[in-house]
């Protein structure tokens, strides 16, 4: 390779290129390229890490992104790019064909990876078995650090890198040659990464608040999947090293290393510390280690005695771990507040909240296991507060599609994450989609029920590419109703975006189950009911932005905040949406003090007690968005309550839902006996059903011509809000209509 020199040695040009999927770093650990990049400009090479973040839009953002950075390696001069991952080759092909000696290296930490055709080697590609031969061995990061720089070494001598122990070479997309990766060379060394780090980036790149942290390899979990009946008969390649113990789709379960706690306490400190000094703005540390849990008291003391400044640490749990060893959490949180830190439950696989779900990915938990972990959490979380979290980092991990899903699998997640207020631990619910590769048992179980495909279907890239993972194999739903639930909700997220997601999916299973169609309808099909939920959407916009009949209503702007802030607070500049308390009851309210008062949206039957509304409304109550229940002489009770408490702006909310359109103007005819300034027409889908939606017109029409009728003022909320907006309060008016 034609290189300069540098100390004598030959000098090889660097880049390890840290894509994203989108515009956040997520949890993928750019410390680990920074150590690479610091071991190989200690052998004198020039090393650069770059972050590249995507904007998501598979559009002409992302193809920008891809032109900056093929333009930012052939202006750079380097020889060798390294990643950990592909999922858009295109700028890395573009790169590598511009000169015969550039090379392409994928660094294999752990997760799965397969080789790619603009690919050159492999570190870590092979693993070796465990001393018991059960599964393939957990590597560290020192391993693969050690046999990166060897390779480099190679490279910048002009040595052929198959001879590398540890590398596999690559020859048109296929592993030509490949050996294990060796044990560690000698003492394991201090980890110092570079982390002053080059971004590509549509506008500012985001600020890096989050560092990893490496403590032990691999996973404890080590239930074998073939006790499964959907794995028992398989079987794999004997040339292919599978993750053969553990969750079904993971590459770390069944070997886990076991360093002495007060060793890997040590390694951890010095890490944190490197971090503190060199990137200040870091706020939070990710253990990389998957029970950290057995020296996590320790580690947070022992780096406050360092000198470590009060850092968050986030780490990782499965649910019933988190149960049988709350004592060590405890520990933990004490002595976080002994010191000022903060430890997170960033991370545990769920998965899914259906038990037949947790079995096909073998996790070894129950629904119920996962719900009572989840309330050891909120437990935790409320009696300490500033010690422990366990829902800010939204790192939990969900697969809420697979090979296997059925409609009702589907639905019993959507139930429980709903009943059980879950969303807030996850990040883009519906998007979470099983990713295959050769090394996971799932992947053969797949392959013998012919999931398989060849290519993803048009539009669709599959799961990686969206989160930023390294490009996975396409697969098919077995169930054609399933397939038609994906495309459904994949629509609905489109046009209505994430607010109503878990009510868009409930939607979508529920449509998805009582369909009959086949495999070649599901396209048709999803097109019909899109094409009726864009038509309903653009006849509710058109409401909500009518100059004409009927009457509109009066409303100002609110923002999300707390209630008894509202209350006490003085000169709130705008109106403000608040989550508050009555009677023990989750309840939004609006604090919009001075001229414009302070509002709530609830259960009209809440107020039924005079009491609730008269002490309300001397704290300052003025509007009420009001939701009817299943008792109309309730709700009527709670509305003349707060009228008779002082609170002028009440607004009765009519939800379209396929019990109420029978009678869409049932509840309008009852309004004109209530004390109320207008109403509100909302369209909450899932209650609707995907296929009333062309009956949902005729319902509306019906509401218009009723409202013009009896002289009502009406407003609409937008079809993505469904029965959620609270942005939006009614006021009285400071002249009579």
């Amino acid at each position: 390779m034609a290189a300069a020199y540098t100390r004598g040695v030959p000098s090889v040009r660097i880049a390890l290129v840290l894509p994203y999927g989108a515009r956040s770093d997520g949890f993928f650990p750019d410390t680990f390229a920074g150590q690479l990049a610091a071991d190989a400009r200690a052998a004198g090479h020039h090393a650069e890490v770059v972050r590249v973040y995507y904007e998501g839009d598979r559009g002409a953002g992302d193809a920008t992104i891809a032109a900056r950075l093929a333009a930012w390696l052939d202006a750079g001069g380097f020889d060798v790019v390294a990643l950990e991952r592909v999922f858009d080759p295109a700028p890395i092909a573009a790169w590598k064909a511009g000169a015969p000696h550039r090379r392409v290296v994928l660094v294999v930490r752990g997760d799965s990876i397969e080789p790619t055709p603009e690919v050159d080697a492999i570190v870590g590609w092979q693993r070796g078995a465990t001393r018991a031969g059960h599964t393939r061995r957990a590597v560290t990061v020192w391993q693969i650090a050690d046999a990166f720089a060897a390779l480099i070494a190679a490279l910048a001598a002009g040595d052929d890198p198959a001879t590398v122990p540890g590398v596999a070479a690559v020859v048109a997309g296929a592993i030509a040659s490949a050996s294990p990766l060796p044990p560690e060379r000698g003492p394991r060394r201090a980890l110092a990464p570079v982390l002053d780090q080059a971004t590509i980036a549509i506008g500012a790149a985001p600020a890096i608040g989050r560092r990893t942290v490496f403590g032990n390899a691999g996973c404890p979990y080590a239930a074998d999947p073939r006790a499964l009946p959907l794995y028992r008969d398989l079987a794999w390649p004997a040339d292919v090293e599978v993750a053969e113990r553990g969750c079904a789709f993971c590459s770390l379960g069944g070997d886990y290393e076991r360093r002495a706690d007060a060793e890997v306490i040590a390694s951890l400190v010095a890490q944190a510390a490197h971090v503190a000094r060199h990137a200040p703005a870091t706020r939070e540390l990710v253990l990389d280690d998957q029970h950290a849990l057995r020296y996590l008291a320790e580690l947070v003391t022992a780096a406050a005695a360092a000198g470590v400044p009060p850092l968050r640490w986030l780490f990782a749990a499965r649910s019933d771990t988190f149960i049988r060893e709350r004592p060590r959490v405890e520990a933990a949180i004490a002595a976080a507040e002994a010191t000022g830190a903060t430890i997170e439950l960033y991370l545990t696989g769920f998965e899914a909240w259906s038990d037949a779900e947790l079995a096909r990915y073998n996790k070894g938990v129950t629904v119920a296991e996962q719900l009572a972990a989840v309330a050891a959490m909120r437990s935790l979380a409320a009696h300490h507060p500033r010690a422990f979290a366990f829902a800010e980092a939204r790192g939990h991990s969900l697969i809420l599609w697979n090979p296997w899903t059925t409609p009702r699998d589907l639905a019993d997640s959507i139930e429980v994450i709903r009943a059980h207020r879950l969303t807030a631990l996850f990040t883009e619910l519906g998007r979470n989609r099983l990713r295959l590769y050769p090394d996971l048992p799932i992947y053969y179980a797949a392959a013998r029920d012919g999931a398989l495909l060849d290519a993803w279907p048009d539009g669709d890239d599959g799961a990686g590419r969206g989160k930023g993972y390294h490009a996975e194999r396409p697969w098919r739903f077995l169930d054609a109703r399933t397939a038609l639930a994906w495309r459904l909700a994949t629509g609905l997220r489109a046009r209505l975006g994430r607010q109503t997601e878990v009510e868009q999916l409930a939607a979508s299973a529920a449509y998805a189950e009582a369909w009959t169609g086949g495999d070649a309808d599901v396209a048709g099909a999803a097109d019909a009911v899109l094409a009726a939920i864009d038509a309903l959407a653009a006849r509710l916009i058109a409401l909500a932005r009518r100059t004409g009949a009927p009457r509109r209503g009066h409303q100002v702007r609110a923002q999300v905040g707390d209630l008894a802030a509202a209350i006490a607070a003085t000169t709130p500049p705008t109106a403000l949406v608040l989550d508050g308390t009555i009677d023990r009851s989750r309840v939004k309210v609006a604090a919009m003090r001075a001229t414009r008062g302070v509002g709530v949206v609830f259960a009209a039957a809440a107020f039924a007690d005079p009491a609730i509304a008269r002490a309300l409304a001397a704290a300052g109550l003025t509007a009420a968005s009001l939701r009817p229940g299943d008792d109309p002489a309730a709700d009527a009770a709670g509305i003349a309550a707060l009228a008779a408490a002082g609170v002028r702006a009440l607004e009765l909310r009519v939800p379209l839902t396929a019990a109420t359109l029978a009678d869409p103007t049932a509840p309008l005819a009852r309004a004109r006996a209530l004390p109320i300034t207008q109403l509100r027409v909302e369209v909450p889908l899932d209650r609707l059903g995907l296929g009333n939606a062309a009956a949902a017109l005729a319902a509306l029409d019906a509401i218009v011509a009723a409202a013009i009728r009896d002289d009502l003022a009406l407003e609409a909320s937008p079809l993505p809000a469904g029965d959620q907006l609270a942005t939006w309060m009614p006021v009285v008016p400071s002249t009579p209509p």
